[in-house]
């Protein structure tokens, strides 16, 4: 719109609200018309100096313009900080605008608001994927159409602005709205809430430990139930809403806007490289679409697992036979977890739920590897299903070479096994579920830490220790049980402190751990535990 006739725009809003000019702090016009598209519908923002009450008007005189919205300073920016009346007023800065007079404090409102809008979907992206989220790519598109496709679903005045917008001028209109985004972006990266990489967002893994320890699942729906309810509350109050009942009889916004899905803008990191979060496969589907494999020629084995939910996926890739891990993780129902989660109360907690036990497993995977552990690789992830594919790793476990193995070949693994061990907990990693089974010993000699869905930074460093030996002692020969337990002992107290050798013969641990010793008596065990101790 050419200058002249937002000068005027601005004029007749004037005259037919009868305000004066040294009243208004800024007035601006919002919609598809700041990008010049006279004919689009638009709405007028007036923030007044002072306190005033938030009004929205449908002014006759302006055939285009959906609303005049007219606010207190003061109420103005408690709506860009907090929402306070659910974003009503300063939602209008997600949309393409021209600031027809006033100073730059519009400017700076846009950037605090943004800020909010971020804040608020990056924490339920956090509640979402739990650790998993600090390996998220996130670009700066999603925010928008995060809070778009909110905003479209409950404010429908709204609808007529984000359809003229975002559907019929969507690049012109992103060119403009997404520098705020970007400033906003660039604070938080300042602030250590978000990594910038490659032009992509990362949530921090402080920040997101931080999310964790202080919110849960409940807190972000009853903050978008609070959001809706203040929307409409403010709506409501603060002017008569005949506006409203004319815009319901326009088809325009009763249609569904039809926005980007947000999760197309982000983008999860894998060894096959950064995909996108809305690209979720199957089992057959993942390796016909990344390897190419002819359908006919996949074969999917249930591996050995105690619910049958973990897959070896063989196919053959230039002329050899490849093999793919997948794990289909269960939910509280899984009996395992369950269970275990009764027999250790006051002991050791467990994760129950899949999407906590599967963001555990994706985020420590990445975490071993870059603290230079072996581990395996993630190349895909199904959210949605609760699938995580990973590189099959050819290699023994350690449970299979504790019945076929003994002497000085089962000390030194031991004694290997107990020095990886303390590593991890000297970065703080608890393994969780810490059974021989989570350590495979490749042909090359590398030691594998594997299924780490209970992993943590709980302190239970005991916990892993006294699991490990107990579980081990189950299925070690008779005359090789020493061996073994010195080896572990020796090889964690290279690195560890001897003070958690001391506390996993506890006997919390033994009346826990006791049934895997059976007929043997824990106490009995607990002995040999601190006899080859003080070695």
């Amino acid at each position: 719109m050419p200058e002249e006739l937002l000068n005027e725009v601005a004029e007749r809003v004037m005259s037919c609200l009868k305000m004066r000019e040294n009243s208004v702090r800024s007035l601006s016009v919002h919609g598809a018309i700041a990008l010049g598209h006279e004919n689009e519908p638009y709405q007028v923002l007036v923030v007044l100096r002072g306190e005033a009450p938030p009004r929205f008007q449908r002014l006759r005189e302006f055939r285009q313009a959906d609303l005049v919205i007219t606010v207190g300073e003061g109420n103005f920016e408690a709506d860009c900080r907090e929402e306070r009346f659910g974003g009503a007023i300063a939602s209008l800065l997600l949309f393409p605008y021209r600031l027809v007079s006033g100073d730059l404090a519009l400017d700076a409102a846009e950037v605090e608001y943004k800020r909010h809008v971020i804040m608020e979907s990056l924490q339920n992206l956090i509640l979402d994927y739990r650790l998993a989220s600090s390996r998220l790519l996130i670009r700066a598109e999603y925010f928008l159409f995060d809070k778009l496709r909110k905003l479209s679903a409950i404010n429908l005045p709204a609808r007529r602005l984000v359809k003229s917008c975002f559907q019929a001028h969507l690049a012109d209109s992103l060119k403009l709205v997404l520098q705020g985004y970007e400033r906003a972006l660039g604070e938080l990266v300042s602030q250590g809430i978000l990594i910038r990489r490659n032009g992509r967002y990362t949530p921090s893994e402080k920040y997101v430990l931080s999310t964790l320890s202080r919110s849960s699942a409940f807190m972000k729906l009853s903050s978008e139930l609070e959001h809706s309810f203040k929307l409409y509350l403010s709506a409501s109050l603060s002017s008569p809403i005949e506006h409203l009942r004319e815009l319901a009889l326009d088809p325009m916004i009763l249609k569904p806007v039809k926005l980007p899905e947000p999760s197309r803008y982000v983008e999860r990191e894998t060894a096959l490289g950064p995909q996108p979060l809305n690209v979720e496969l199957g089992l057959k589907d993942f390796v016909e679409a990344f390897y190419g494999a002819e359908p006919d020629k996949i074969r999917i084995r249930r591996a050995a697992s105690v619910l049958n939910s973990a897959y070896i996926i063989e196919f053959t890739l230039n002329g050899a036979r490849t093999k793919i891990f997948a794990k289909k993780y269960l939910n509280w129902t899984d009996f395992k977890w369950v269970a275990a989660w009764l027999w250790a109360i006051g002991v050791k907690n467990f994760s129950l739920l899949a999407s906590i036990r599967m963001g555990n497993e994706i985020y420590f995977v990445n975490k071993l590897m870059d603290l230079g552990f072996n581990t395996a690789e993630i190349l895909h992830v199904n959210w949605s299903e609760k699938i995580l594919f990973q590189k099959f790793v050819e290699a023994s476990d350690l449970m299979s070479l504790l019945r076929s193995s003994s002497g000085a070949t089962l000390a030194e693994l031991a004694r290997e096994i107990g020095e990886l061990l303390a590593r991890l907990h000297e970065n703080g990693i608890c393994i969780g579920d810490c059974n021989p089974s989570n350590f495979l010993l490749s042909s090359d000699g590398r030691i594998y830490v594997v299924d780490l869905e209970q992993c943590s930074y709980d302190d239970s460093y005991a916990w892993d220790l006294a699991e490990l030996l107990y579980y081990s002692a189950r299925f070690l020969k008779p005359e090789s049980e020493d061996e073994f337990i010195s080896g572990i002992i020796k090889g964690y107290t290279m690195v560890g402190d001897v003070s958690v050798v001391e506390e996993a013969a506890d006997a919390k641990y033994a009346r826990v751990l006791a049934p895997l010793i059976l007929p043997r008596s824990p106490l009995e065990f607990r002995e040999k535990i601190m006899r080859l101790a003080r070695r």
